[in-house]
């Protein structure tokens, strides 16, 4: 028996692996199928630009870390920074260099791969040191199943390395948190480093999930352990050792330059962010507006403070139908029900109660550390005025995994009616499966049975249209032998690239003939010669029929000047 068991034990790491090798290539499957959605080519160019000219100033409102990754790929063929005016587009330049956009596209995503990689080893590390490695397999099944995570990792942004390198660091915490050696504590400040260098949420998200982490651990032994031994002095030591070394690894993220600038000047004055926390008057006011203008910082401080700038003024949010500038302090919440396989946020709740019943047992924090960092995630942003996308929490979705597998684990193992608990774990994770194969390869328009058949009246945006359908509509066009067409596409794509002509369509003037349409634009407005452009601009089209859905994100229409279907097409229904 106890050889069987070994076996067992042995094998199941391998199962793990190929789970990711299996999710692996159905991300990479996707490269060439999709048009790059509309922040690729910022991220590719400011990648390169730290590549090509060792300066990073396109754009500083992400860190390096994930857009060199991006960028290593293109540069390694031989590509480099072209002369333009704005990041867009200087990445679109790079993507068409010598004819060749899907491979250079495909280049830039394999970047993103290792990333994903290293968040499916964090996950499963992390549930087999709480529950062993029959739960961390489920833990990976789980999450190399879910569509956002898929979708994510098939993208040159910064969105899934962000996800693995917050996690990991949150993982190194737990283990620092259990034993502050030296080697933990470096470990600890080179994760948080390379989180920070990925993502300025991270300034956000690492101080809200370590308090809560911190919190439950003293919790536990406030109330379920008061005799037990935890060091109760300030770690100063170790704690000066991560700090050093996260702070050396920002540094070297930013070339280890000494080029100081203030994070700000006189002539862009008000400075909202100041305003908003600080008021727009007294001591404290003018103490902040003399440093924002005078004091030399380093670069990631200008980052940051460019990212906090657009969080005061907010953007415009679209959910359930309405749009609103700054969003809704629901929004993630919403995204996360309706976003998510209905199974996993079945096992993953499962998970977040058995951690706490299990507290009632057995003094241990640990297993709570995953689900209340991921609670801590949802609580911070409800504020944030950048209602954008799913994305923005991307990390929960690996903390939610590890707790599924703690539920599915509990659940199968179950001392009272096991067959049905473990009929009920096996009908859950075949869904999820299932659910996740049939929606192949749209990963990044997945959205659960809750949403109906009409997602676009829930979420758009990168939920659902981030441009990622550009290559599809050629070829839908291609095939009906459309030569001319007028469009309306929320994508960063060249469209003279793709398309045959084309005029753009004009906000609240009805036009005949061919019609193309991303959801976004239909739902939200879009941009008409680069000015916002109101929600209704293209309502009219919707007393329609359209011919086809493009994908999941463009609506393809034939306008007659009369009354009928276009010519040799039949009218299909929405």
């Amino acid at each position: 028996m106890a050889q069987g068991d070994s076996s067992r034990q042995a094998i199941l790491p391998i199962v793990a692996t190929l789970f990711a090798i299996i999710a692996a290539a159905r991300i990479v499957s996707t490269y060439r199928v999709f048009s790059e959605t509309s922040d690729e080519p910022t991220h590719l160019a400011s990648g390169m630009e730290w590549l090509d000219r060792g300066t990073y100033t396109f754009d500083v409102m992400n860190p390096p870390l994930a857009r060199v990754a991006v960028a290593l790929g293109p540069f390694l063929a031989g590509l480099r920074l072209p002369d333009q005016n704005t990041p867009g587009d200087w990445g679109n330049e790079i993507l068409y260099a010598r004819g060749q956009y899907t491979r250079h596209l495909a280049l830039a995503r394999l970047g993103v791969l290792p990333f994903f990689l290293l968040a499916v080893f964090v996950v499963y590390a992390w549930t087999r040191r709480l529950a062993g490695s029959g739960a961390a397999v489920v833990s990976v099944l789980i999450f190399t199943t879910l569509p956002p995570i898929l979708a994510h990792a098939g993208l040159a942004t910064t969105d899934m390395p962000f996800t693995a390198l917050l996690v990991g660091a949150l993982f190194a915490l737990t283990l620092w948190l259990e034993r502050p050696t030296l080697l933990r504590s470096l470990a600890l400040g080179a994760a948080a480093g390379l989180a920070l260098l990925t993502k300025f949420s991270a300034v956000l998200f690492l101080p809200a999930c370590g308090l809560a982490i911190l919190g439950g651990r003293w919790l536990v032994y406030k109330y379920r352990a008061p005799t037990a031994d935890v060091e109760r002095r300030p770690r100063l030591a170790a704690a000066a050792v991560a700090t050093l070394a996260a702070c050396l690894l920002i540094w070297g993220g930013y070339r280890f330059t000494f080029s100081l600038q203030p994070l700000s000047s006189a002539s862009s004055r008000p400075h909202l962010t100041i305003d908003r926390y600080l008021g727009s008057s007294g001591i404290l006011h003018r103490i902040a507006y003399f440093a924002d203008e005078r004091v030399p910082v380093p670069g990631f401080f200008k980052g940051l403070r460019a990212a906090a700038d657009l969080d005061v003024r907010g953007t415009n949010a679209y959910l359930l139908g309405k749009v609103r500038p700054g969003g809704w302090w629901y929004f993630f919440l919403v995204a996360l029900a309706f976003k998510s396989p209905i199974s996993f946020l079945i096992l993953s709740g499962l998970g977040l109660v058995v951690s706490i019943l299990g507290v009632r047992k057995h003094p241990d924090w640990r297993p709570l550390a995953p689900p209340v960092a991921a609670v801590a995630i949802l609580l911070v942003t409800m504020p944030a005025r950048i209602n954008l996308g799913l994305r923005h929490i991307l990390p929960t979705y690996a903390l939610l995994a590890i707790a599924a597998g703690l539920g599915a684990t509990a659940l199968w193992n179950a001392p009272r009616r096991r067959a049905l608990g473990r009929a009920v774990v096996a009908i859950l994770v075949t869904w999820q499966v299932v659910s996740s194969a049939r929606i192949h390869p749209d990963y990044l328009a997945y959205f659960n049975e809750l949403a109906g058949r009409h997602p676009e009246r829930i979420l758009v945006d990168s939920d659902l249209d981030w441009g990622q359908d550009v290559l599809r509509l050629s070829d839908a066009l291609r095939a009906r032998r459309v030569d001319e067409l007028s469009i309306a596409c929320f994508c960063s794509a060249d469209l003279s690239q793709h398309l045959p002509r084309y005029t753009p369509l004009v906000p609240y003037k009805p036009t005949t003939g061919w019609v193309a349409i991303s959801l976004f634009d239909l739902e939200e407005g879009g941009w008409y010669q680069s000015k916002p452009v109101p929600p209704d601009a293209y309502s009219w089209l919707e007393a329609y029929q359209p011919v086809a859905l493009v994908g999941r994100s463009i609506r393809l229409y034939y306008i007659p000047t009369g009354a009928g279907a276009p010519p040799d097409q039949p009218r299909s229904t929405r």
